[in-house]
């Protein structure tokens, strides 16, 4: 599958990751509702960790290009660790909401592992095979990661909120040691000063000042949002709509996950090789579009399979390419620093989505797919226009 081996530790890091991560998140609400927390509050519980990921992002991000890859990460993995670890100590302790807070916070501060983990695939991989990379390595990571660390936190849920918690702490610590023990070193450090914190941010904007980035930035930021959208409100959308039980739910997230792994393990690859990663983009984004639409039309429980099969296949084939062209324009010591902005993209759209879609949801479902497929519309635009000026400037070039 790997030709060159230093893949195969760095799939291990992101999918058990991946798998940690999963196997909390949709047991969080009902851990801290133990606690008797509001539902106001464990929305701001669920927010914390993206709140300070969007800012640490940049920063780790911006770091692994100075200090190397593999320090960055597992430094990543430590926090992790302590964050799982506290968060499972929380039952145990008093005032244990707080506990939790502290333990998404200290994880959110840290949580640069997929920011690191792309700039390493970066680091050794030809321009022209990035997209096939991005989604072998990531892609495939998420997809197996979301299909199996929900069920297995459900399961492991019956004996006490606290042992998925462990779990994940173990997962992480085996992920730190595959880091630490079969990981090499994929970037030479840079002997680059550095002004501290607002000269991570000061770069940030820099970035924005490059008119292709700040084009491919901002249709990640239209990406980003509807998927999150979708994410968080997808259980919620499916009692309200359809009358279906959390397990029924879970099921066609399942379903979605197990997509994801053939779209991204197998599709992507070909795809983008024969098309290119501007057209792959396009039809990426225009799936995604259509999918979103298709779930503002769904008033039976079977059409979520069509929803799910659209969207899942859009959404799979969107982030490698997009990822890939990112990495063509962005400097080669700022790749690091690019990747975590994006990240910190993801964890503003993480913090916004919930909130909007709480307030669209309860003024109409169906409504959630129709502002999700017109963000994506004018992603697609954008995408297109792109597109545009890649084939000029290849055509000026030959």
């Amino acid at each position: 599958m790997f030709k060159d081996k230093r893949y195969i530790p760095i799939f291990v890091v992101v999918f058990v990751d991946l798998l940690g991560f999963s196997i909390i998140l949709p047991l969080l609400p009902y851990y801290a509702r133990q606690f008797e927390a509001t539902p106001v509050e464990v929305g701001v519980l669920i927010s914390s960790y993206s709140i300070c990921q969007f800012f640490a992002s940049p920063i780790l991000g911006d770091l692994s290009d100075r200090y190397g890859r593999r320090a960055v990460l597992i430094y990543s993995q430590i926090g992790s660790i302590i964050g799982f670890l506290l968060m499972g100590m929380a039952l145990h302790l008093p005032h244990p909401l707080y506990w939790l807070f502290l333990a998404r916070i200290i994880d959110g501060l840290s949580g640069g592992n997929l920011t690191v983990a792309q700039a390493y695939i970066s680091d050794i991989t030809k321009p022209e095979e990035r997209s096939k990379y991005y989604g072998m390595v990531i892609g495939v990571s998420f997809g197996l990661g979301f299909l199996i660390g929900p069920m297995l936190g459900g399961f492991l849920s019956r004996f006490g909120y606290d042992i998925p918690a462990y779990t994940a702490a173990l997962f992480s610590l085996s992920s730190m040691m595959a880091t630490i023990f079969l990981l090499p070193e994929s970037l030479a450090r840079q002997p680059r000063a550095s002004s501290g914190l607002i000269a991570y941010y000061t770069r940030a904007i820099e970035y924005l000042q490059i008119v292709e980035l700040r084009q491919l930035l901002l249709i990640f930021l239209l990406m980003s949002l509807p998927f999150s959208l979708y994410v968080t409100m997808y259980a919620l959308f499916t009692d309200l709509q359809l009358g279906l039980s959390a397990e029924q739910a879970g099921y066609f997230l399942g379903f979605a996950g197990f997509l994801g792994i053939i779209w991204q393990g197998g599709v992507i690859g070909p795809l983008v090789k024969r098309i290119g990663d501007h057209r792959a983009l396009v039809l990426g984004l225009f799936f995604s579009a259509l999918g979103m639409f298709m779930l503002s039309l769904v008033d039976v429980w079977w059409k979520l399979t069509g929803v799910a099969i659209v969207f899942s296949f859009g959404h799979g084939i969107t982030r490698p390419p997009l990822t890939s062209i990112l990495m063509m324009k962005a400097p080669a010591d700022r790749r690091g620093g690019v990747l975590g902005a994006t990240t910190s993209i993801e964890s503003l759209s993480r913090i916004i989505a919930p909130i909007m879609g709480g307030y669209i949801i309860q003024l109409s479902p169906p409504a959630i797919g129709w502002i999700g497929g017109i963000f994506y519309s004018m992603a697609v635009l954008i995408g297109v226009r792109l597109y545009r000026e890649h084939h000029q400037s290849f055509d000026h070039s030959v």
